[in-house]
């Protein structure tokens, strides 16, 4: 890894840390400051010190935390003149000198946030600006004694050029909130950085929805049921259309194979016609070009009815998956370039650590990467491991108000991401089945070897950490399948889930389908379909009482259902809890139904 890629700050003590260690297991309010002499910067800050914002802030266990330009040496004098109660983190790989302009290499840190830098950020020429610093000096002057002289030149602590910028971060690399200064002494407010960290309306209490929530919640139609149908956008295949569509490709590479076998006899014909003084040996040429066009039509024919109807099969085994949590995901994009970000609330387009914007998350579209910016040995990926996290992150572990109650989409998420403990694979289908035999189902080999393949992943999943004590609630497997279309989810994503859900619940273990035409309403809401995703996944998490009501729905077989039940009260039947005893009471009827012959 190169410097670029790890950026590094140090605190006044004089520890070094990579800078995304700043948050990894915590939520910041993270403010780049432009350098330490700097008048706007003393402003912005006394701001913060006349508002109790750090103190306002770590009532919600949010840590206020800035970062500049300069040296360890200097940021513990500008400590003592700001009175700053947050903590102060320094980048001193850094140029002071003004003549130099802007031709020295950007900080590393700021240069990760993607933060401007340029002469136009001092807005020298416009007199209004410079009316407003004359008048900021007044009362926040530059802090000289922090620069160092050359002669008449005064060399700052940090680069002059360079603007700042805020963003709040969290476990997981979470991003809620993201603000790039277009200019010097251009800031957030408080009020801003308040709502977005602590995550409420601070004078109501009340819950505030992230913009990238509600994005999520636009681009995968949540809030409206998916008709899947010839007459929509979305139509499921069927035997008879993958029957069609083999036998078409048989007949065109049939119907090439042919012409080139006509086009060899007409060759033979043409050379007949051109060469009939020479006797035996245009006929002899006739008859050559009749056999060899003849051969290669019967060898393509071959190989295509071949290809339709050899099925090689290639079976998944559990060591065959390679499991990434957030942190690593994060660590590879940081490894690897920087990819466009997804943040919360987004003042401006910021690429950062792998992360994308709303606006961009929720557009659905590939975008094109060089090799470098991606792990991926793909030249065109659309990256499906930081797609699925950003629906992890920006949707499931924020509250939204159709959910029905308060709290985050799904109450688990944010101490599984704080814990680390959400590992993410992705898994290619398209080469389970190189060929697809005429007239069979495609769709029904993918189902037999997933379902096989996560009966096999149990014994890998209750290994991971945290295997033990009341911790293991909060961990998770998402399997990613970007090969299955949408038009495949049901047949594929759906029935996998429905087949392998009993053997899971008789192991105290939960699967779920996520998918872009996923129809599962919310339990307080029937308008409202939280499992939708870009890329099709599987999950598997620990039971918990809570999920008997998944195991009650009437649109269950009772035989299913029966399974079901029996496998919940295996896990949780010495519980004294309310849904221990309905579920008994289920079970009983259920089986007297089955008993009555019923279905």
């Amino acid at each position: 890894m190169d410097a670029k890629k790890r950026a590094t700050v140090r605190a006044v003590t004089g520890e070094t840390l990579e800078i995304q260690e700043l948050w990894n297991g915590r939520r910041i309010c993270l403010i780049f400051l432009r350098q330490l002499g700097c008048r706007w910067c003393r402003k912005q800050v006394a701001e913060f010190v006349e508002s109790g914002l750090a103190a306002r802030l770590k009532k919600h266990d949010v840590h206020l935390v800035c970062v500049s330009l300069g040296k360890v040496e200097q940021a513990k004098r500008w400590l003592d003149i700001t009175r700053f109660e947050g903590e102060l983190y320094v980048d001193e790989k850094t140029y002071g000198d003004p003549s130099m302009g802007v031709e020295p290499p950007q900080s590393e840190s700021y240069g990760i946030f993607s933060l401007k830098r340029s002469v136009s950020a001092l807005r020298l020429d416009d007199p209004d600006a410079s009316k407003l610093a004359a008048e900021t000096a007044l009362q926040y002057p530059d802090l000289e004694e922090l620069a160092e002289k050359d002669g008449t030149m005064t060399i700052w602590p940090g680069d002059v050029f360079q603007t700042g910028g805020a963003f709040v971060l969290g476990p997981g690399n979470v991003c809620d909130f993201a603000y790039r200064s277009k200019f010097a002494g251009d800031h957030p407010s408080i009020s801003d950085l308040v709502q977005y960290s602590i995550g409420l309306e601070e004078a109501t209490g009340e819950e505030i929805i992230y913009d990238s929530t509600r994005a999520w919640l636009k681009w995968m139609r949540m809030e409206g049921k998916v008709m899947v149908g010839f007459g929509g956008s979305i139509v499921s295949d069927t035997a008879t259309q993958r029957l069609i569509v083999g036998a078409t490709s048989v007949w065109k590479k049939f119907g090439l194979a042919l012409g080139v076998g006509l086009a060899g006899g007409i060759l033979g014909l043409k050379l007949q016609g051109e060469g009939a003084r020479k006797g035996n040996a245009a006929t002899r040429i006739n008859f050559l070009g009749y056999t060899l066009g003849s051969l290669v039509a019967f060898s393509s024919l071959k190989q295509s009815y071949l290809a339709l109807t050899k099925r090689r099969i290639k079976y998944l085994k559990p060591s065959d998956i390679t499991l990434l949590t957030p942190i690593d995901i994060d660590r590879k994009v940081l490894e690897n370039g920087m990819p466009e970000c997804d943040c919360g609330e987004t003042m401006a387009s910021m690429p950062m650590l792998g992360l994308r914007e709303p606006s961009d998350a929720v557009e659905g579209k590939a975008m094109r990467r060089q090799r470098s910016e991606t792990w991926s040995a793909e030249f065109e990926s659309s990256n499906e491991f930081q797609t699925t996290l950003c629906y992890v992150r920006e949707f499931l572990a924020k509250p939204h108000p159709s959910v029905g109650r308060g709290g985050p989409v799904c109450p688990f998420v944010p101490t599984s991401l704080k814990k680390n403990s959400i590992y993410m694979s992705v898994i290619r289908t398209s080469t389970l089945v190189d060929g697809e035999a005429l007239g069979q189902n495609k769709e029904e080999i993918v189902r037999k070897i997933l379902v096989k393949l996560l009966q096999d992943f149990v014994p890998v999943f209750l290994g991971l950490e945290p295997s033990k004590g009341r911790l293991r609630q909060f961990k998770a497997v998402i399997l990613v399948f970007p090969d299955v279309k949408s038009s495949q989810a049901h047949e594929i994503i759906d029935a996998v889930q429905v087949q392998a859900k009993p053997f899971f619940v008789e192991k105290g273990l939960m699967v779920g389908e996520f998918h872009e035409t996923n129809n599962a309403s919310g339990l307080r809401n029937d308008n409202f379909f939280p499992l939708r995703t870009r890329h099709p996944c599987l999950a598997i998490r620990h039971m918990v009482p809570g999920d008997f009501v998944f195991m009650t729905l009437d649109d269950y077989p009772l035989d299913l259902k029966s399974k079901l039940l029996k496998g919940f009260l295996d896990v949780f039947g010495d519980d004294d809890k309310p849904q221990v005893a309905e579920a008994r009471e289920k079970l009983r009827e259920t089986e007297e139904r089955l008993a009555k012959g019923e279905k």
